[in-house]
């Protein structure tokens, strides 16, 4: 009969060698069915690629993904309004100077 295997806790896996991890992962990765490997690789690919929105005209444009920002304080908010409002007087003055 098939050996039945014992599902590990997180805690037991950081015990193990990086080296150990690696080998149970390409284990467990030459098992595993080529269109599950595909969708996988796909997965971890895709938070990588930009996003397609569009503008207000209707035109597509390629932005990046958001990151995962971490919550603000509303002070460290208003810092960010008014670092934005001087580096764009600061364009504008450029400008200007042309």
């Amino acid at each position: 009969m098939a050996k039945m295997m014992r599902l590990m806790s997180l805690k037991e896996y950081s015990k193990l060698s990086k080296a150990s991890i690696f080998r149970k992962i390409m284990k467990a990765l030459k098992k595993m069915p080529k269109m599950k490997l595909a969708k996988l690789c796909y997965e971890l690919e895709k938070s990588r690629l930009p996003t397609i929105s569009t503008t207000k005209k209707g035109m597509p444009r390629l932005t990046a993904r958001p990151a995962y920002k971490k919550p603000r304080s509303p002070a460290q908010l208003r810092n960010d309004k008014r670092l934005g409002r001087m580096a764009k007087a600061r364009a504008r003055k450029m400008r200007r100077k042309r």
